[in-house]
């Protein structure tokens, strides 16, 4: 399972199935409607880029398995994050029903890349 783990093209794939189903989830035409919990989306907006920010790490982690720079790896991450969470509002902007250019869904975007990044730091310590 380490081996696996190791595998620069394998945590990529990963990360571009994340980005595609990011794409594909952001195409839907929205529906409006009230959510049963205030700012739920919030919640989803963190939840997804918490995991688009494992992946991420975990891919550029994989470049050096050797000796990760995790500072590196971090900024790198939130950097990515952030932009792909701007590239997905713009492209609600296009989507029927959607309400794109959202700074707090941006800002949940970038706060659950960097949570996700310092969780792959966290568990690349626990599994040394």
């Amino acid at each position: 399972m380490r081996s696996l783990l190791r595998q620069p093209a394998l945590w990529f794939a990963a990360l571009l199935i994340w980005t595609g189903t990011l794409w594909l989830l952001s195409s839907h035409p929205g529906r409006p409607h009230e959510l049963p919990v205030p700012h739920l989306d919030k919640v989803a907006h963190f939840s997804y880029f918490f995991g688009g920010g494992i992946l991420f790490a975990g891919w550029k982690r994989s470049l050096h398995p050797e000796a990760p720079q995790w500072r590196g790896i971090i900024t790198a991450t939130i950097i990515a994050m952030a932009l792909v969470g701007i590239l997905d509002e713009w492209h609600q902007c296009f989507t029927p029903g959607r309400s794109g250019a959202d700074p707090w869904d941006w800002l949940a975007d970038l706060l659950g890349g960097a949570a996700g990044a310092l969780a792959a730091k966290s568990a690349h310590h626990r599994l040394q």
